[in-house]
């Protein structure tokens, strides 16, 4: 009897050592424009004896699968894959490569590029890993952050069957600087371009910083990533999130003081305080009309800013104006201001209302950008700001 099940227990150990996997590549994209970029795959497998059936799913609009095989130790190259395995230009989103094969059997390795103009020639991009399953974490750290000579971009994809909430919160050594809270649907992900910069602190010149990014559930862990890139040379560097590990019960890291994005924001420490009494709100809601397009916000059809005052309500009515099947933009939402984020917006779809009142405690100006990373090459450039004074 001990026998039998202790042969019991290493079939059982066996079969989780053996069992298939998923690899993800988080990112691929072919995106033409002012700065097109492109991604090749390379697939991999490493049995010497037998061929792999593969299934690879491209997570973009309708999520085109496609089938191959690979003999043993066979590569097979894929060049701007969007295109040439799944017939999807002008679109970015995760791939999934799927097997019957032992966990390990396959190997997916990528280079994300953009071709440098002539007379230049060449290009300049960053290497992709495709990731095991075993890489997503319910909660995950991405160190070395640069800002300043260099901007930072952070991905997050969701691999589940499920939504699930998201709070990926940049630092400065002890200080929280600030976080950006995100919903991804099943199977999907998205990228907050120029962190930094879309968090205030554009000026603040780092090479050491770092960001967590946590799932809401222990149960739907997420891949991240960090792409870094020279604001002068354009050479990126790519970190994938590592396991880490949520704050304790209780934690609460001072935070900086927000300033206009006119100054130079200082990282200064406050120690939170009581919770404050709210404001009493204004006599009738003012109408806002903030408006995306191709590659901007504007604030009742003007500029990408907009002033309001303590204890008046105002009534913000989202709307995407680009033609009817145009990429979609996303309001990412002001975590300052408590504004939710709204996302994604449909092209020349009814607008997104949303009803608020500032408060006394919370004037200064906070920045906001589109949360939808495959809008456009001008996604970078979506970024706005809400003003409260007295």
């Amino acid at each position: 009897m001990i026998r039998r099940i202790a042969v019991a227990g290493l079939l059982s150990v066996c079969s989780v050592v053996l069992r298939a996997d998923t690899v993800t590549l988080p990112v691929a994209a072919s995106v033409q424009g002012l700065a097109p970029f492109f991604s090749d795959v390379r697939v991999f497998n490493t049995s010497y004896s037998a061929s792999v059936s593969v299934t690879a799913v491209y997570r973009f609009g309708s999520q085109p699968v496609k089938t191959f095989t690979l003999a043993p130790r066979e590569a097979k190259s894929f060049d701007d894959i969007c295109v040439s395995l799944f017939a999807t230009p002008n679109s970015l989103g995760a791939v999934e490569f799927t097997s019957s094969a032992p966990a390990g059997t396959i190997v997916v390795t990528s280079r994300l590029y953009s071709p440098f103009p002539q007379p230049v020639g060449g290009a300049g991009g960053m290497f992709i890993p495709g990731l095991p399953s075993s890489a997503a974490q319910a909660v995950t750290v991405l160190p070395g952050l640069m800002n300043g000579a260099s901007r930072t971009n952070v991905g997050v994809y969701n691999p589940n069957d499920a939504s699930v909430s998201v709070a990926v919160r940049l630092y400065d050594g002890p200080v929280l600087l600030g976080t950006v809270p995100l919903t991804l649907g099943p199977r999907t992900g998205t990228q907050i371009s120029n962190i930094y910069k879309s968090l205030l602190f554009e000026t603040l010149v780092r090479t050491d910083g770092y960001c967590t990014v946590e799932s809401s559930s222990s149960t739907a862990p997420l891949f991240s990533y960090a792409a870094m890139a020279d604001n002068a040379t354009q050479d990126t560097i790519l970190v994938v999130g590592a396991p880490d590990v949520a704050a304790p019960a209780g934690f609460n890291p001072p935070t900086p003081t927000i300033v206009p994005t006119s100054a130079v924001p200082t990282p200064t420490p406050t120690v939170p305080g009581p919770t404050p009494t709210p404001t009493p709100t204004g006599s009738a809601a003012i109408v806002v009309n903030l408006v995306a397009t191709q590659f901007k916000w504007s604030f009742n059809g003007g500029g990408s800013s907009f002033t309001m005052r303590v204890g008046q309500t105002y009534e913000l009515h989202i709307s995407d104006n680009d033609p009817l099947g145009s990429p979609e933009h996303g309001f990412g939402g002001v975590p300052g201001l408590a504004i939710s984020r709204q996302s994604p917006l449909t092209a020349k779809g009814p607008p997104v209302i949303v009803v608020f009142t500032p408060k006394s405690t919370q004037t200064g100006s906070f920045g906001f950008s589109c949360d939808q990373s495959g809008c456009g090459t001008g996604h970078d450039d979506m970024l706005g700001v809400l003003t409260v004074t007295n």
